[in-house]
């Protein structure tokens, strides 16, 4: 059913002290792509992340790890963290958008994480609460990005906010790679 007003997800960071930008919700407007205030300008970085001017409410630049897509009218959507990047054998995996694919025949609580890798430099790795049959992945995703590790969890890392807790899926990753019988 539809609300009666209208709702939006803010973007903003601690550094502004405020939000910089809308992004619309419900109705026919609905969009991922958010709309910065008039008064803010943004770039991209050489390594993609969003560069924040916002004068009214920050003195300085504010470089932040958010990679994004910026469009010629200002708008922009978050693509995930930088920190957040595998590379593996060279080619640059965004872990969210990796999580977003696999949330289309995944329906348990599942994380993307990574593991070193003596080849590839990083491996893809799977945290997933359900036994997962490995052939699922060759019908939905291209070769580079099939994890490698699949492994079978009780129940994935979460914060106290139920975001995926990146630093403890990676320990856990390399603490049940190692343990595994060869």
């Amino acid at each position: 059913s539809e609300f009666p007003n209208n709702i939006y997800s803010t973007y903003g960071m601690t550094e502004t002290l405020s939000h910089i930008a809308l992004r619309k919700l419900n109705s026919k407007e609905t969009s991922g792509y958010y709309v910065p205030f008039p008064s803010v300008k943004l770039s991209v970085s050489k390594e993609g992340t969003l560069v924040i001017d916002a004068p009214l409410v920050c003195d300085n630049i504010l470089y932040t790890n958010d990679i994004v897509e910026l469009l010629p009218d200002g708008r922009f959507k978050i693509l995930g963290r930088k920190d957040n990047v595998i590379n593996s054998g060279g080619i640059k995996i965004q872990t969210e958008i990796l999580e977003e694919k696999i949330s289309s025949f995944l329906k348990s609580g599942f994380a993307i994480t990574s593991v070193p890798d003596n080849k590839f430099g990083e491996a893809i790795v799977l945290l997933s609460e359900d036994e997962i049959d490995t052939e699922t992945f060759n019908e939905y995703l291209p070769k580079q990005e099939i994890p490698k590790y699949i492994l079978k969890v009780d129940k994935r890392p979460l914060t106290v906010s139920n975001k995926i807790d990146r630093a403890k899926c990676k320990t856990l990753a390399l603490q049940l790679i190692k343990s595994a019988p060869n």
